[in-house]
């Protein structure tokens, strides 16, 4: 099927569907009427909790229903469920694009990713880890809020395009232990174990542990195929992780903990290292610890404070075919505070103020070849940063909401950012909620972008960069139908000032570089309906364009999205679930990479006593052979993705 068919069926279907998929406290929505539906709140378009009509945003939530039935394995699987939003994966990490910008190998830098509000963005690189990189596993995760749009006014840098919130489980949500197992193609394992309890109205506790290892595939690259390696890369692709994370609560105060680290096999040959032998891999290790505490109101007053640490280090082994290995290692290590306070003592005001402020106290970057070591690069970039900000909502009529946040920061290396949003909210009628937004973000260029190279080999520092800047502006209208349907359409225009890129030369060594303006602009549709038989469909379609102000388009930023998320009651309590997922081609650095279609099942038993729940999951049942754009680092026109995979899972609660 071309993509063409495949978005028009989207559409077809989706369009009559009609509900917002959101979720508040509780893991599932399929039973509450229309009055409890529009009270459903979110935390993280404002930092605070309002309901999903209030929000300044389009706001879309993944509940914990939906996560636990699709069986999305990773965040990443489960956010390109979201309108407007799509992915590449170069089989090293995993980027997440939304309404047309996804740039080649940015490790998501455009998107903030927070857990329970806190930043998990890093200092080094400055990336949005989602796929199996990611420090979170999905067995943890209560719900995700996706926030589309510039969010820096509320969090600071990075939240250009786009911010998610992973609301974690609380002890009380398990109340007790659940273990899963995961067994599937490729030789894929994974244990996961979650434990927690809600010891009483002041103490709670949560833990979450999961072991990961797969071989990976067997793959075939024909720029390769030149009569010696046949283009086979077999046994090169493997993956394996482990990872822990902790909270534990006494009354207003909570501590949190988290460690993982990943190692993947780096089977394409990057940054022309040898291909088709083993020994090129990469290694990344992320810990975060944070003391947090969220006071009671007095006089109108909430305080809030929180202390935070973080570390980072990644590794890569790069094995090359006549010339010495050579190693990366990168360290990051940050600490930091925040102190706020939110006051809701004047009438139909609700006010947040507050200053943060962050140390990132090692930012080292080390390049060398082994073999005797000879050290090429030796960087330590260590910075701070400082900020201001203020949010004020404001209902001046009692169907007129208009949202106003600002903030101001400071950071060691450049001149202060100032980043402001104003939305404007009418509740039309009891059912149509209309939306207004205007705002701006920004981004300070990254240690990884300003001073690595390999000695000019594939890569040179660019000390010079600027900060980019986006305005953006996005109308929006939701229309709710009977007891749990929604459908919303959503017009955005977004500018792109001094768009930090890659650019390669004539001798193919690339380098970040400030590109001149990029205007892009589209429209969405999105549709959900739940049925209390148990039915449920939500889907969505979306067309942009984009282009560089100096003339061209830009690479990986597909012009149609669209998708089919449906789940089904099936005989004797199992249920069935599936996505269908659309993408128009897409420029690539060597040639456009084809549009394509998939298909995802799975089916699940009902839980049983004693013998716990059985699940099957199909990804890419039609067995498709699709592409996503390489990075500038690998000499290939595009990256095949996955294939059909088989995974079979069992979870047993205690």
């Amino acid at each position: 099927m071309s993509y063409r068919k495949t978005l028009f069926s989207l559409a077809v279907c989706a369009l009559p569907a009609v509900s917002w998929g959101t979720e508040g406290n509780t893991s599932d929505l399929t039973e509450l009427s229309l009055e409890q539906l529009l009270q459903v709140e979110v935390v993280s378009a404002s930092r605070y909790a309002q309901t999903l009509a209030e929000a300044p945003a389009s706001v879309t939530v993944i509940d914990e229903t939906e996560l636990r039935q699709h069986g999305y394995r990773n965040l990443a699987e489960a956010l390109v469920t979201v309108p407007g939003v799509y992915s590449s994966n170069d089989r090293n990490y995993t980027y997440l694009g939304v309404r047309g910008f996804n740039r080649p190998g940015d490790y998501g830098t455009r998107l903030l990713l927070l857990t329970d509000g806190v930043r998990r963005n890093d200092p080094l690189y400055d990336q949005a880890m989602l796929g199996n990189e990611s420090p979170v596993e999905v067995d943890w995760v209560k719900r995700i809020e996706f926030v589309p749009g510039p969010a820096s006014s509320v969090y600071g840098p990075n939240a250009l395009f786009g911010t998610v919130n992973t609301v974690m489980l609380e002890g009380g949500d398990v109340d007790g232990t659940r273990v899963t197992l995961d067994a599937g193609t490729e030789q894929t394992r994974r244990l996961g174990v979650v434990a927690g309890q809600k010891v009483d109205a002041k103490h709670d506790w949560f833990v979450g542990f999961s072991a990961y290892k797969a071989d990976g595939d067997n793959l075939y690259f024909p720029e390769f195929d030149n009569g010696i390696t046949n283009g086979k890369a077999t046994g090169l692709d493997g993956e394996r992780y482990h990872k822990l994370y902790a909270k534990y609560r006494w009354g207003n105060w909570r501590l949190t903990g988290n460690f993982s680290s990943r190692k993947k096999d780096l089977a394409t040959a990057p940054w022309d290292t040898e291909f088709g032998a083993s020994g090129t891999w990469s290694r990344d290790e992320n810990s975060l610890f944070e003391l947090r505490y969220d006071g009671d109101e007095s006089g109108g007053w909430t305080p809030a404070f929180r202390l935070f640490s973080g570390h980072y280090t990644y590794d890569g082994n790069y094995r090359y075919e006549s010339d010495p290995d050579s190693r990366d290692r990168a360290t990051a290590t940050w600490h930091g505070g925040e102190y706020r306070l939110t006051y809701g003592g004047l009438t139909n005001h609700r006010l947040i103020v507050g200053v943060d402020a962050q140390w990132n106290t090692k930012v080292e970057q080390i390049y060398y070849e082994t073999g005797p070591k000879n050290v090429i690069l030796d960087s330590n970039e260590p910075s701070r940063t400082a900020s201001f900000f203020l949010q004020d909502e404001w209902r001046f009529r009692p169907d007129w909401l208009v949202n106003v946040s600002l903030r101001h920061d400071t950071h060691s290396d450049f001149s202060s950012a100032t980043s402001p949003r104003l939305a404007l909210i009418w509740q039309a009628t009891p059912r149509l909620t209309l939306k207004g937004i205007v705002g701006q973000a920004y981004r300070f260029p990254n240690a990884f972008e300003r001073f690595y190279h390999d000695g000019d080999v594939t890569q040179s520092a660019n000390p010079d960069l600027d900060p980019e800047r986006i305005v953006s502006r996005e109308l929006a209208a939701f229309y709710r139908f009977g007891q749990s349907g929604q459908i919303g359409v959503s017009v955005f225009d977004n500018t792109i000032i001094d768009m930090i890129d890659q650019i390669t030369d004539d001798q193919g060594v690339s380098t970040y570089a400030n590109l001149d303006k990029v205007h892009a602009h589209g429209v969405e549709l999105s549709a959900e309906n739940r049925w209390a038989t148990g039915y449920r469909l939500r889907g969505s379609i979306g067309w942009q364009q984009s282009r560089i102000e100096g003339g061209g388009s830009l690479a990986d930023s597909p012009r149609l999205t669209g998708k089919l998320i449906a789940e089904a009651p099936l005989a004797a309590g199992w249920t069935a679930s599936g996505e269908l997922l659309g993408l128009s081609s897409r420029k690539g650095y060597s040639g456009d990479v084809p549009g394509y279609g998939i298909v995802n099942l799975k089916i699940s038993s009902p839980l049983v006593a004693g013998l716990g729940q059985f699940g099957l999951s199909v990804h890419n049942v039609g067995d498709r052979r699709y592409y996503d754009p390489a990075s500038a680092y690998l000499a290939l026109h595009a990256v095949e993705q996955n294939r059909r995979q088989v995974m079979m899972r069992w979870t047993l609660p205690f």
